[in-house]
């Protein structure tokens, strides 16, 4: 089973953690506990690559693991010219090409070598100090716990059975489906304004997004958006972007539902995806990704 799941994964292009952890008995137990430090409201992990340190960002809404240009200098990566890869974010698309990553661990888990996306070499996140993402090509080899709130993520390892209780928790979940998800990315739906919407669940992004032709199929229109306050944003695109922000109506998550909320309005980042759930939603929340299920899990918060 192990073996065939590492084969899988290196055809579909993914990393898989090279360890002795045992992977066939039934349950899932925690393989790797990650320290989180909060800068703002997004969740910054510590690695190392070649034995020196590195701050990534912890972004489930990242298909891989990405890298600044300047970090690459700074650890003597390779960077391949020839391979040609498309980076899209906030802030627009741009092409970049790509590198090998080595040496790479995050406390006692070592990851094999493997290619990885550069950004383009504008982003804001080299100014920040931040040296990549750290996305889905690892995340997906696990069950994953964010527990935002007590600054730790949980990486869960085993076998997956049908009597397996996964998240092992005490307390009740709303369950999402997230069948509809592509790219090892977590797409599930969230009422907004009594519309479901496609959201994407993103530890990257720092604040909840609507793309424009979404907010106005709920009846926002130009008007509204060009009244409401305009903010600057930065994220892995090429540029900064102008976006409005916006108050809904309502927005219910997992069943729970809140009054007048406030996302930023802009250009659609990506076809299928009408809104990226972040952060600040997330960071209140003990979250449960379950990669092989499809399945999310949002622990419930008072009675009932």
């Amino acid at each position: 089973m192990r073996a065939w799941l590492a084969l899988a994964l290196l055809l579909a292009g993914c990393a898989v953690p090279q360890d002795d952890f045992d992977f066939e008995t039934c349950g899932v137990r925690p393989r790797l506990v990650i320290p989180i430090e909060m800068r703002g409201p997004l969740p910054l992990m510590r690695a190392s690559i070649k034995g020196q340190s590195a701050i990534f960002v912890l972004d489930t809404g990242a298909v891989s693991v990405v890298l600044t240009q300047p970090a690459m200098r700074r650890f003597g990566l390779t960077i391949d010219p020839r391979t040609i890869s498309t980076v899209t974010g906030v802030g627009g698309s741009a092409q970049t090409a790509a590198g090998r990553l080595e040496a790479f661990r995050i406390g006692d888990l070592e990851v094999p070598d493997h290619k990885v996306i550069l950004l383009p070499p504008e982003t804001a996140l080299s100014a920040g100090g931040i040296d990549g993402l750290f996305g889905v090509s690892v995340l997906s080899v696990f069950e994953v716990e964010l527990d935002l709130p007590q600054r730790r993520v949980t990486l869960y390892a085993g076998r997956l059975c049908p009597d397996t209780l996964a998240p092992p928790w005490a307390a009740r979940a709303a369950v999402l489906d997230a069948s509809r998800s592509e790219r090892g990315r977590f797409v599930v739906p969230v009422t907004l304004d009594g519309k479901v919407l496609n959201a994407l669940v993103d530890t990257g992004a720092g604040r909840t997004f609507v793309a424009r032709d979404a907010a106005v199929a709920l009846g926002v229109t130009p008007e509204m958006l060009a009244r409401d306050p305009q903010v600057t944003v930065s994220g892995a695109g090429p540029a900064a972007a102008t976006m409005a922000m916006h108050r809904f109506a309502t927005v219910e998550v997992a069943g729970e539902r809140f009054e007048g909320p406030e996302f930023h309005v802009g250009e659609r980042v990506e076809r299928g995806i009408d809104m990226i759930l972040g952060a600040d939603y997330l960071a209140g929340r003990r979250v449960w990704l379950s990669y092989p299920r499809r399945r999310v899990f949002i622990e419930k918060r008072g009675p009932g």
